[in-house]
């Protein structure tokens, strides 16, 4: 059974989706300029499909600043509104989307692809994983997003695989990243899935690495205990930060891990820089279902006593 997050967990791991929803314009969703504007939803008489998914690509930046800002309740209802509209609208277009997506224009097929993962259709999946073999990088990172956002359990992982591993470009390698993520929380059994998010875990990308470490803590791969031990001093906070939550996860899905994360964990708590230790303490008390204070050493000494 998968555990449960704690709120400030939770907000925690949110906060890991480095969304690769690269804008057709200017705009870098990943770097947002001031608070989400309010969503208003868009009136029902859209006439074309250039007109489409021109707005449906500001709602794709809109979408991308609330997970990367919604730390409050108010930003959650936001985005679950602004979610379920944009499923409604991608599956009232859904085969316009798909022929768009075959044989439009380059604008057109890339916003279609991100747009395709929305409707929550599984026929979309074949065509969003045969764009991945498209010379075009941004039409396969938008499509690598859809398949993420799509997060079916069965899709197959290995062309996603490939381009998180071998592809040059960081932006891909990301999306690949998020896509992956999205299947390991869709509950995906692929044996691809751990394997790759364990060799990625070096990706000279922190965005990578932080989000193939939470992808590792939402399998509860015990294989990943070591690697993700090593990445608590990382030198990007959302790296360290990813894989506390996922060794603590490990910990509580696996009793036999309990010992070796708590040690990790416990360990890191006098070394890790004074903006972590926070959060190591949180992923503690979440592994150990209490509280044992500030200090590291009753840690230490309860860590040591676990197999």
């Amino acid at each position: 059974m998968r555990t449960i997050l704690p709120r400030h967990l939770l907000l925690l791991s949110l906060t890991l989706l480095l969304l690769a929803c690269r804008s057709s314009g200017e705009r870098d969703p990943r770097q947002p300029v001031g608070q989400p504007e309010p969503y208003v939803p868009l009136p029902d008489d859209v006439q074309t499909i250039g007109y489409f998914l021109t707005v449906f690509d500001d709602s794709l930046v809109k979408w991308s600043q609330l997970v990367l800002g919604s730390a409050s309740a108010r930003d959650q209802n936001m985005l679950r509104v602004l979610e379920a509209n944009m499923q409604e609208r991608a599956r009232k277009r859904l085969d316009e989307l798909l022929g768009e997506l075959e044989s439009g224009a380059p604008l057109n097929r890339r916003i279609a692809a991100a747009a395709l993962g929305f409707a929550h259709e599984p026929r979309v999946l074949g065509p969003l994983l045969s764009t991945l073999a498209e010379p075009d990088p941004e039409l396969v990172q938008r499509a690598l997003l859809g398949i993420g956002v799509l997060a079916m359990p069965d899709t197959p992982v290995g062309e996603i695989q490939s381009l998180l591993l071998n592809d040059g470009d960081t932006w891909t390698r990301n999306n690949a990243a998020f896509a992956l993520l999205g299947l390991a929380r869709a509950g995906s059994t692929a044996s691809e899935l751990p394997e790759a998010c364990r060799a990625a875990l070096s990706d000279a990308d922190p965005g990578v690495r932080a989000q193939c470490a939470s992808a590792l803590g939402e399998l509860a791969d015990p294989a990943a205990v070591g690697a993700l031990s090593e990445l608590l001093a990382d030198e990007a906070n959302l790296v360290a930060l990813a894989s506390a939550l996922s060794l603590a996860r490990i910990g509580r899905e696996h009793a036999e891990q309990r010992g070796a994360t708590a040690r990790a964990l416990a360990g890191a708590l006098d070394r890790v820089r004074t903006d972590r230790r926070a959060h190591v303490l949180g992923a503690l008390r979440w592994l150990h279902r209490g509280d044992l204070g500030e200090d590291a050493r009753p840690w230490r000494e309860w860590a040591h006593k676990l197999p």
